[in-house]
C-alpha cells in the first residue's frame, strides 16, 4: 500500500513537473529569438562601436540575425534598444513599453530614474585635455583647435574651451574647416607659431584626419583629442572611454537581460570612465618624453610601450 501511494506521489510529481517545464519553455521567448534594435547615428566613431560590440555579442552567443540596425517604425516590444542617436533615445525613453534602453555616448536627458534605462554618458573633458596639452607641451602653449565651420552644435564646446584656455594662459586660435576648402591650404594659413593641435571630432574633421596628422607631424606638432577613434588614426593622446570596454560590459547586460528580463546589470556602466588613451606611434614620431606614470594610467594604442 504504501509503495503504492509512493509510485502515485512520484508519478503525479513527475507530469505537474512535466506541465511546469512545458508552459515555461513555450510561453517565453527562446534566447535565441529574442532581437535588439540599435539605433545608429552618422557621429564619428559610431561604426567602429557598433563592430566592437558586434564582436562582443558573439562571445555570448547572441547571434548576428538578432542584431538589427535602424528598425522602421513597426517594432513590436524589442526585448533591447541600443541608441547612438540622442532624438531617438529622447524620444523612447518617454514610451512606456518594456525593452531595455542603452544610450551609448548621449547626453542623459531622462527625465526621471529607470531601472530600464542605462547608458555610457557624455562627460566634459575640457580641462582634463588641457591639462594634458600643458604636461607635455613646452610653455607658453601656442594653440589652434580645428573644428567644423558648419556643425553649429559644437559652439558650446568651443566657448568652453576658450574659457578655461584663457584662465590657464594658453593662447588658443580657432581654425574652423568646411568640406570645399583644401585643408593644406587652411593649415598654411591658420596654424602658425603653434606648439598644439586640438581636433573637435566631427564628420568632416574625420574625413580630412589624415591629412591634418600629416602636416602636424610633418611639422613635429602634436596633437590631441577626447575621441578614442581619432587617438587612434593618429592623435597623440585625449580623454575617452575605451570602445571595447563598453562593448563587452553591454555584451554582458544585453545576455544577462535576454535571460532574464528582471536581471538587469546596470552597475557595469555606471563604473565606466573616460580614460586617458595615448598613440605610441604618434609619440614615437614626435620624439615626446612621457612621465612613466603617465603612461601606466593610460589605454595605449599602436607602437611599442617606451
Amino acid at each position: 500500500m504504501k509503495l503504492r501511494l509512493f509510485l502515485i506521489a512520484i508519478v503525479t510529481a513527475t507530469c505537474i513537473g512535466g506541465v511546469l517545464i512545458y508552459k515555461k519553455i513555450f510561453t517565453i521567448q527562446p534566447f535565441s529569438e529574442k532581437k535588439i534594435y540599435i539605433y545608429t547615428s552618422k557621429a564619428p566613431g559610431v561604426k567602429e562601436d557598433i563592430s566592437f560590440i558586434r564582436k562582443a555579442f558573439k562571445l555570448y552567443d547572441i547571434k548576428h540575425n538578432q542584431v538589427i540596425e535602424n528598425p522602421g517604425q513597426s517594432v513590436n516590444e524589442p526585448d533591447v534598444k541600443i541608441f547612438f542617436d540622442q532624438a531617438q533615445f529622447d524620444k523612447a525613453i518617454n514610451q512606456n513599453d518594456k525593452s531595455l534602453k542603452i544610450a551609448v555616448r548621449l547626453n542623459d536627458n531622462t527625465a526621471e530614474e529607470s531601472d530600464k534605462i542605462v547608458g555610457v554618458f557624455n562627460e566634459d573633458q575640457t580641462e582634463s585635455l588641457l591639462e594634458l596639452i600643458e604636461g607635455i607641451v613646452n610653455k607658453p602653449v601656442n594653440c589652434i583647435i580645428i573644428f567644423d565651420a558648419e556643425n553649429e552644435y559644437l559652439k558650446e564646446e568651443i566657448e568652453q574651451f576658450q574659457e578655461l584656455a584663457k584662465i590657464k594662459n594658453i593662447n588658443l586660435q580657432l581654425c574652423p574647416i568646411a568640406a570645399n576648402r583644401n585643408i593644406a591650404t587652411v593649415l598654411k594659413e591658420k596654424a602658425q607659431n603653434i606648439n598644439a593641435a586640438i581636433l573637435i571630432a566631427s564628420p568632416i574633421v574625420i574625413a580630412e584626419s589624415e591629412l591634418i596628422f600629416e602636416y602636424f607631424n610633418h611639422h613635429k606638432i602634436p596633437v590631441f583629442a577626447n575621441h578614442a577613434g581619432l587617438i587612434r588614426a593618429g592623435a597623440l593622446g585625449g580623454f575617452d572611454f575605451d570602445t571595447q570596454e563598453i562593448a563587452h560590459s553591454i555584451a554582458e547586460i544585453v545576455s544577462s537581460f535576454l535571460k532574464d528580463s528582471n536581471n538587469i546589470r546596470n552597475d557595469l556602466l555606471e563604473e565606466l570612465y573616460p580614460q586617458l588613451h595615448l598613440n605610441m606611434d604618434a609619440i614615437n614620431i614626435l620624439s615626446v618624453q612621457l612621465d612613466s606614470d603617465l603612461l601606466d594610467e593610460a589605454v595605449t594604442v599602436g607602437g611599442i610601450d617606451l
